[in-house]
């Protein structure tokens, strides 16, 4: 199972191997830990509860209401 393919295809397919292997040897730690990872990879599981996002993502009617409320908030801190 040594490779040499360190892209993300590559990468996933090894924790198949892994899962499965780990599955008919009795592993279920090792073979839970693979499918973990597949899931973490796939979505299911995050890791932060917080939804990361760019200003980039925003619609400038979004700006514009962003920078209010920030405006706002500072005009309240002072």
């Amino acid at each position: 199972m040594i490779r040499k393919d360190i892209s993300s295809a590559g990468i996933l397919r090894d924790i198949e191997e892994v899962y499965a292997l780990a599955m008919e040897k009795g592993n279920f730690t090792a073979a839970l830990r693979a499918k973990e990872l597949l899931g973490r990879e796939c979505g299911l599981f995050s890791v932060s509860k917080k939804k990361r996002f760019s200003l980039a993502d925003l619609s400038e009617e979004d700006l514009n209401r962003l920078i209010q409320e920030l405006e706002a908030q500072i005009k309240c801190e002072s």
